[in-house]
Protein backbone atom coordinates (compact mmCIF):
# COMPACT_ATOMS: atom_id res chain seq x y z
CA UNK A 1 0.00 0.00 0.00
CA UNK A 2 1.31 3.31 -0.99
CA UNK A 3 -0.03 6.68 0.90
CA UNK A 4 -0.14 9.55 -1.93
CA UNK A 5 1.20 12.48 -0.42
CA UNK A 6 -1.19 15.34 1.03
CA UNK A 7 -0.83 19.40 0.57
CA UNK A 8 -1.26 20.54 3.98
CA UNK A 9 -2.54 24.28 4.45
CA UNK A 10 -1.32 25.76 7.86
CA UNK A 11 -3.42 28.61 7.78
CA UNK A 12 -5.26 28.53 10.73
CA UNK A 13 -8.08 30.80 9.99
CA UNK A 14 -9.38 28.90 6.68
CA UNK A 15 -11.98 26.09 7.11
CA UNK A 16 -10.13 22.68 6.00
CA UNK A 17 -12.19 21.03 2.63
CA UNK A 18 -14.98 19.49 3.54
CA UNK A 19 -14.82 16.36 1.62
CA UNK A 20 -11.09 15.77 3.28
CA UNK A 21 -12.70 16.65 6.75
CA UNK A 22 -15.28 13.80 6.33
CA UNK A 23 -13.00 11.32 5.03
CA UNK A 24 -10.98 11.96 8.02
CA UNK A 25 -13.12 11.67 10.25
CA UNK A 26 -14.60 8.41 8.86
CA UNK A 27 -10.95 7.36 9.07
CA UNK A 28 -10.81 8.20 12.79
CA UNK A 29 -13.67 6.34 13.38
CA UNK A 30 -12.77 2.69 12.13
CA UNK A 31 -9.61 2.64 13.72
CA UNK A 32 -11.55 3.65 17.22
CA UNK A 33 -13.58 1.64 16.67
CA UNK A 34 -11.18 -1.07 15.99
CA UNK A 35 -9.66 -0.80 19.03
CA UNK A 36 -12.41 -0.36 21.12
CA UNK A 37 -13.51 -4.02 20.39
CA UNK A 38 -10.42 -5.63 20.39
CA UNK A 39 -8.75 -5.96 16.76
CA UNK A 40 -5.48 -4.94 15.28
CA UNK A 41 -5.87 -2.14 12.84
CA UNK A 42 -2.79 -1.17 10.46
CA UNK A 43 -2.30 2.05 11.33
CA UNK A 44 0.25 1.82 8.94
CA UNK A 45 1.09 0.97 5.49
CA UNK A 46 2.45 -2.51 4.89
CA UNK A 47 6.69 -3.09 5.44
CA UNK A 48 6.75 -3.54 1.53
CA UNK A 49 6.33 -0.43 0.34
CA UNK A 50 8.42 2.05 3.19
CA UNK A 51 7.19 5.14 1.44
CA UNK A 52 6.30 7.88 4.16
CA UNK A 53 2.75 8.64 5.07
CA UNK A 54 3.05 12.21 4.97
CA UNK A 55 6.10 14.81 4.84
CA UNK A 56 9.27 16.44 3.62
CA UNK A 57 11.83 13.15 2.36
CA UNK A 58 14.58 11.73 4.45
CA UNK A 59 17.68 14.28 4.51
CA UNK A 60 20.47 11.91 5.74
CA UNK A 61 20.19 8.74 7.21
CA UNK A 62 18.53 8.66 10.35
CA UNK A 63 19.81 6.17 12.02
CA UNK A 64 23.36 5.48 10.23
CA UNK A 65 24.25 2.01 12.66
CA UNK A 66 20.45 0.59 11.48
CA UNK A 67 20.94 -1.80 8.77
CA UNK A 68 18.10 -0.79 6.04
CA UNK A 69 15.81 -3.91 6.86
CA UNK A 70 12.40 -4.46 8.25
CA UNK A 71 12.87 -2.90 11.71
CA UNK A 72 14.48 0.65 10.68
CA UNK A 73 11.95 1.44 7.97
CA UNK A 74 8.65 0.60 10.41
CA UNK A 75 10.18 2.66 12.79
CA UNK A 76 11.07 5.36 10.64
CA UNK A 77 7.50 5.43 8.88
CA UNK A 78 6.02 5.29 12.47
CA UNK A 79 8.06 8.41 13.56
CA UNK A 80 6.70 10.10 9.97
CA UNK A 81 2.80 9.12 10.39
CA UNK A 82 2.74 9.93 14.07
CA UNK A 83 4.05 13.43 13.66
CA UNK A 84 3.12 14.35 9.77
CA UNK A 85 -0.61 16.02 9.50
CA UNK A 86 -3.01 13.13 8.69
CA UNK A 87 -5.06 10.70 10.30
CA UNK A 88 -2.30 9.00 12.03
CA UNK A 89 -1.01 12.22 13.62
CA UNK A 90 -0.30 11.73 17.33
CA UNK A 91 -0.36 15.20 19.19
CA UNK A 92 2.90 16.30 21.19
CA UNK A 93 2.03 15.96 24.09
CA UNK A 94 0.61 12.44 23.59
CA UNK A 95 4.48 11.32 22.12
CA UNK A 96 5.88 9.56 25.23
CA UNK A 97 8.30 6.91 24.53
CA UNK A 98 9.80 4.69 27.25
CA UNK A 99 13.07 1.84 27.53
CA UNK A 100 14.00 -0.22 29.73
CA UNK A 101 17.54 -0.18 30.55
CA UNK A 102 19.69 -3.48 31.25
CA UNK A 103 20.12 -5.55 27.74
CA UNK A 104 17.69 -2.67 25.98
CA UNK A 105 19.96 0.13 25.84
CA UNK A 106 23.28 -1.51 27.68
CA UNK A 107 25.11 -4.84 27.44
CA UNK A 108 23.96 -6.21 30.29
CA UNK A 109 26.03 -9.14 30.75
CA UNK A 110 27.34 -8.29 33.61
CA UNK A 111 24.51 -5.97 34.75
CA UNK A 112 26.30 -2.70 35.57
CA UNK A 113 24.21 -2.24 38.63
CA UNK A 114 25.21 -5.58 40.17
CA UNK A 115 28.50 -4.59 39.71
CA UNK A 116 28.30 -0.95 41.43
CA UNK A 117 26.99 -3.64 44.82
CA UNK A 118 29.61 -5.27 44.46
CA UNK A 119 32.12 -2.26 44.50
CA UNK A 120 30.32 -1.08 47.50
CA UNK A 121 30.76 -4.63 49.32
CA UNK A 122 34.41 -4.26 49.28
CA UNK A 123 34.16 -0.97 50.58
CA UNK A 124 31.67 -2.26 53.21
CA UNK A 125 34.56 -5.20 53.93
CA UNK A 126 37.53 -2.95 54.65
CA UNK A 127 35.36 -1.09 57.63
CA UNK A 128 33.82 -4.68 58.80
CA UNK A 129 35.83 -7.27 57.77
CA UNK A 130 33.89 -10.28 59.17
CA UNK A 131 31.27 -9.96 56.24
CA UNK A 132 33.91 -11.80 54.40
CA UNK A 133 32.62 -15.03 55.54
CA UNK A 134 29.31 -14.19 55.69
CA UNK A 135 26.74 -15.26 52.71
CA UNK A 136 26.03 -14.07 50.13
CA UNK A 137 28.55 -11.13 50.89
CA UNK A 138 31.14 -14.24 50.71
CA UNK A 139 30.33 -15.38 47.28
CA UNK A 140 30.04 -11.71 45.95
CA UNK A 141 33.17 -10.38 47.04
CA UNK A 142 34.43 -12.85 44.75
CA UNK A 143 32.92 -11.82 42.05
CA UNK A 144 30.54 -14.65 41.10
CA UNK A 145 26.98 -13.21 40.87
CA UNK A 146 26.05 -15.76 39.05
CA UNK A 147 25.26 -17.87 42.03
CA UNK A 148 23.20 -14.90 43.49
CA UNK A 149 21.38 -14.29 40.33
CA UNK A 150 20.37 -17.84 40.77
CA UNK A 151 18.30 -16.71 43.59
CA UNK A 152 15.89 -14.56 42.02
CA UNK A 153 15.93 -10.67 40.68
CA UNK A 154 13.66 -9.95 43.85
CA UNK A 155 16.27 -11.38 45.97
CA UNK A 156 19.12 -9.64 44.22
CA UNK A 157 17.46 -6.65 44.83
CA UNK A 158 16.30 -6.78 48.16
CA UNK A 159 19.95 -7.50 48.88
CA UNK A 160 21.05 -4.37 47.28
CA UNK A 161 19.00 -2.15 49.79
CA UNK A 162 19.92 -3.98 52.72
CA UNK A 163 23.74 -3.80 51.79
CA UNK A 164 23.13 0.41 50.61
CA UNK A 165 20.60 1.36 53.14
CA UNK A 166 21.66 3.94 55.48
CA UNK A 167 23.00 6.82 53.71
CA UNK A 168 21.30 9.62 52.05
CA UNK A 169 20.08 9.54 48.76
CA UNK A 170 22.23 12.24 47.63
CA UNK A 171 25.36 10.26 48.68
CA UNK A 172 24.22 7.07 47.22
CA UNK A 173 23.59 8.57 43.80
CA UNK A 174 27.19 10.98 44.53
CA UNK A 175 28.76 7.39 45.11
CA UNK A 176 26.89 6.05 41.69
CA UNK A 177 29.07 8.78 39.38
CA UNK A 178 32.35 7.99 41.14
CA UNK A 179 31.71 4.16 40.30
CA UNK A 180 30.75 5.25 36.43
CA UNK A 181 33.79 7.42 36.48
CA UNK A 182 36.23 4.60 36.69
CA UNK A 183 34.92 0.92 36.61
CA UNK A 184 35.06 -1.01 33.41
CA UNK A 185 33.26 -3.61 31.63
CA UNK A 186 34.90 -7.24 32.99
CA UNK A 187 34.66 -8.67 29.28
CA UNK A 188 35.50 -5.34 27.03
CA UNK A 189 37.72 -3.97 29.49
CA UNK A 190 36.29 -0.13 28.68
CA UNK A 191 34.14 1.94 30.63
CA UNK A 192 30.52 1.31 31.25
CA UNK A 193 29.39 3.75 28.69
CA UNK A 194 31.07 2.59 25.93
CA UNK A 195 28.67 -0.63 26.04
CA UNK A 196 25.54 1.57 25.50
CA UNK A 197 24.12 0.34 22.61
CA UNK A 198 25.45 3.16 19.65
CA UNK A 199 21.31 2.25 17.43
CA UNK A 200 19.76 2.46 21.01
CA UNK A 201 20.99 5.87 21.71
CA UNK A 202 20.38 6.94 18.27
CA UNK A 203 16.64 5.90 17.97
CA UNK A 204 16.43 7.75 21.25
CA UNK A 205 18.10 10.79 19.82
CA UNK A 206 15.37 10.20 16.40
CA UNK A 207 12.38 10.61 18.63
CA UNK A 208 13.51 13.14 20.64
CA UNK A 209 14.12 15.39 16.97
CA UNK A 210 10.25 14.00 16.70
CA UNK A 211 9.34 15.96 19.89
CA UNK A 212 9.34 12.41 22.12
CA UNK A 213 9.41 12.56 25.78
CA UNK A 214 11.67 9.87 26.54
CA UNK A 215 11.71 7.70 29.81
CA UNK A 216 13.54 5.25 31.27
CA UNK A 217 11.68 2.10 32.82
CA UNK A 218 14.17 0.03 34.71
CA UNK A 219 14.13 -2.76 37.32
CA UNK A 220 18.07 -1.67 38.66
CA UNK A 221 17.98 1.01 41.95
CA UNK A 222 16.24 4.20 41.32
CA UNK A 223 19.84 5.67 42.74
CA UNK A 224 22.09 4.04 40.21
CA UNK A 225 19.74 4.57 37.33
CA UNK A 226 19.50 8.72 37.91
CA UNK A 227 23.62 9.38 37.72
CA UNK A 228 23.52 6.54 34.81
CA UNK A 229 20.55 7.93 32.56
CA UNK A 230 21.92 11.52 32.86
CA UNK A 231 25.32 10.55 32.22
CA UNK A 232 25.19 8.38 29.09
CA UNK A 233 21.59 9.26 27.54
CA UNK A 234 21.04 12.90 28.59
CA UNK A 235 17.97 11.56 30.36
CA UNK A 236 17.42 13.67 33.80
CA UNK A 237 16.35 12.17 36.83
CA UNK A 238 12.82 12.92 36.57
CA UNK A 239 12.19 11.06 33.63
CA UNK A 240 13.52 7.38 35.16
CA UNK A 241 11.09 5.23 36.72
CA UNK A 242 13.40 2.29 38.38
CA UNK A 243 13.22 0.13 41.50
CA UNK A 244 13.34 2.09 45.01
CA UNK A 245 13.32 1.52 48.42
CA UNK A 246 11.52 3.03 51.41
CA UNK A 247 13.02 6.88 52.60
CA UNK A 248 12.65 8.49 55.51
CA UNK A 249 13.19 12.47 55.62
CA UNK A 250 15.71 13.16 58.37
CA UNK A 251 18.03 16.35 59.62
CA UNK A 252 21.33 16.21 59.00
CA UNK A 253 23.47 16.48 62.39
CA UNK A 254 25.01 20.20 63.11
CA UNK A 255 27.84 21.03 60.96
CA UNK A 256 27.41 18.09 58.25
CA UNK A 257 27.09 19.25 54.95
CA UNK A 258 23.44 18.24 53.87
CA UNK A 259 22.99 15.24 51.35
CA UNK A 260 26.22 14.04 51.70
CA UNK A 261 27.39 16.63 49.12
CA UNK A 262 30.43 18.84 49.91
CA UNK A 263 29.95 22.35 49.88
CA UNK A 264 25.78 22.79 50.52
CA UNK A 265 25.73 23.51 54.10
CA UNK A 266 23.19 26.30 53.90
CA UNK A 267 20.37 25.77 57.34
CA UNK A 268 17.90 25.23 54.84
CA UNK A 269 19.20 22.34 53.16
CA UNK A 270 20.05 20.61 56.23
CA UNK A 271 17.13 17.80 55.99
CA UNK A 272 17.39 14.36 54.20
CA UNK A 273 16.72 11.47 52.62
CA UNK A 274 17.85 7.98 54.42
CA UNK A 275 17.73 5.53 52.17
CA UNK A 276 16.02 2.08 54.01
CA UNK A 277 16.82 -1.28 53.98
CA UNK A 278 13.11 -2.00 53.00
CA UNK A 279 12.00 -2.55 49.17
CA UNK A 280 9.30 -0.46 48.07
CA UNK A 281 8.19 -0.60 44.36
CA UNK A 282 10.19 -3.89 42.70
CA UNK A 283 10.10 -2.48 38.92
CA UNK A 284 9.94 -5.58 37.15
CA UNK A 285 7.09 -7.17 34.93
CA UNK A 286 3.22 -6.24 35.57
CA UNK A 287 4.60 -3.44 38.30
CA UNK A 288 6.34 -1.81 34.58
CA UNK A 289 2.99 -0.32 33.70
CA UNK A 290 1.47 0.75 36.88
CA UNK A 291 4.77 2.65 37.61
CA UNK A 292 4.26 4.56 34.13
CA UNK A 293 0.91 5.16 34.52
CA UNK A 294 2.25 6.95 38.15
CA UNK A 295 4.88 8.94 36.97
CA UNK A 296 3.83 9.75 33.47
CA UNK A 297 -0.14 9.67 34.02
CA UNK A 298 -0.30 8.65 29.77
CA UNK A 299 0.38 5.59 28.09
CA UNK A 300 3.32 5.33 25.86
CA UNK A 301 2.94 5.13 22.60
CA UNK A 302 6.67 3.61 21.98
CA UNK A 303 8.20 0.95 23.73
CA UNK A 304 11.49 -0.98 23.66
CA UNK A 305 12.34 -4.07 25.87
CA UNK A 306 14.30 -7.19 25.15
CA UNK A 307 14.86 -10.65 25.59
CA UNK A 308 16.46 -12.10 29.00
CA UNK A 309 13.75 -12.45 31.01
CA UNK A 310 10.34 -11.76 30.09
CA UNK A 311 10.58 -8.21 32.15
CA UNK A 312 8.79 -6.25 29.29
CA UNK A 313 6.29 -8.13 28.09
CA UNK A 314 3.45 -6.15 30.76
CA UNK A 315 5.29 -2.55 29.37
CA UNK A 316 5.25 -3.69 25.42
CA UNK A 317 1.75 -4.65 25.96
CA UNK A 318 0.37 -1.26 28.32
CA UNK A 319 1.84 0.55 25.10
CA UNK A 320 0.31 -1.46 22.37
CA UNK A 321 -3.00 -0.79 24.38
CA UNK A 322 -2.69 3.36 23.73
CA UNK A 323 -5.70 4.55 21.65
CA UNK A 324 -3.16 6.30 19.68
CA UNK A 325 -0.98 4.67 17.14
CA UNK A 326 1.84 2.99 18.64
CA UNK A 327 5.05 0.51 17.95
CA UNK A 328 6.87 -1.82 20.01
CA UNK A 329 10.44 -3.13 19.75
CA UNK A 330 12.11 -6.29 21.38
CA UNK A 331 16.10 -6.37 21.22
CA UNK A 332 17.00 -10.16 20.77
CA UNK A 333 21.02 -11.22 21.77
CA UNK A 334 21.81 -13.34 18.78
CA UNK A 335 25.35 -11.51 17.90
CA UNK A 336 28.32 -13.78 20.11
CA UNK A 337 30.86 -11.70 17.93
CA UNK A 338 29.82 -8.44 18.46
CA UNK A 339 28.31 -8.62 22.00
CA UNK A 340 26.06 -11.68 23.32
CA UNK A 341 23.80 -14.78 22.50
CA UNK A 342 21.38 -15.57 24.97
CA UNK A 343 17.53 -16.02 25.29
CA UNK A 344 15.21 -17.20 27.85
CA UNK A 345 14.32 -20.45 28.80
CA UNK A 346 10.61 -20.08 28.25
CA UNK A 347 10.63 -18.26 25.23
CA UNK A 348 7.77 -15.78 26.69
CA UNK A 349 9.31 -12.56 24.99
CA UNK A 350 10.05 -14.00 21.60
CA UNK A 351 6.24 -15.59 21.87
CA UNK A 352 4.53 -12.35 22.96
CA UNK A 353 6.39 -10.58 19.70
CA UNK A 354 5.03 -12.99 17.46
CA UNK A 355 1.45 -12.95 18.80
CA UNK A 356 1.10 -9.40 19.65
CA UNK A 357 3.15 -8.01 15.93
CA UNK A 358 5.98 -6.43 17.87
CA UNK A 359 9.12 -5.58 15.83
CA UNK A 360 11.86 -8.04 16.93
CA UNK A 361 15.50 -6.27 16.63
CA UNK A 362 18.27 -9.17 15.68
CA UNK A 363 21.48 -7.35 16.69
CA UNK A 364 23.27 -9.79 14.19
CA UNK A 365 21.15 -8.40 10.89
CA UNK A 366 19.67 -5.49 12.25
CA UNK A 367 22.40 -3.30 13.38
CA UNK A 368 25.92 -2.53 11.26
CA UNK A 369 27.71 -1.54 14.43
CA UNK A 370 26.51 -2.37 17.83
CA UNK A 371 28.92 -0.03 20.18
CA UNK A 372 30.10 3.42 19.30
CA UNK A 373 33.93 1.85 18.97
CA UNK A 374 34.49 -1.65 18.10
CA UNK A 375 37.12 -3.28 20.56
CA UNK A 376 37.83 -6.53 20.98
CA UNK A 377 36.99 -8.43 24.28
CA UNK A 378 38.97 -9.92 26.77
CA UNK A 379 36.97 -13.50 27.02
CA UNK A 380 33.93 -14.81 25.57
CA UNK A 381 31.97 -14.52 28.23
CA UNK A 382 32.19 -12.94 32.31
CA UNK A 383 34.22 -15.09 34.48
CA UNK A 384 31.75 -15.46 36.84
CA UNK A 385 28.38 -15.95 34.68
CA UNK A 386 25.89 -13.44 34.02
CA UNK A 387 24.73 -10.60 36.12
CA UNK A 388 21.46 -10.68 37.74
CA UNK A 389 18.91 -9.53 35.35
CA UNK A 390 17.18 -5.92 37.45
CA UNK A 391 15.54 -4.64 34.35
Amino acid sequence: MTVAPVSIDTGRSRRPDSKIFVLLVAATGLVTAAVWFGSKPSLLPPAADAAPVVGSPIVGDRLPSWNDVGVKREILRFVDAVTQEGATYVPVAQRVAVFDHDGTLVCEKPVVHGMFLIDRIRAMAKKRPEIANEEPYATLLTGDIESVRKLGKKYFIDLTFATLAGVSEEQLESETREFLKSAKHPVFDVPYQDVTYQPMRELIGLLRSAKFTVWICSGSSVHFMRPAAEAWYAIGPEHVIASRAASTMHEAPQGATAGGVEGISAPNQRLELIVQPELEVFNDQDRKPVSIAEHIGRRPIFAAGNVGSEGDIAMLRWSQSSKYPNLQVLVLHDDDTREMAYGEKSNASLKAAEQYGWQVVRMATDWNRVFATEFMRKEKTPQSGAAPRDR
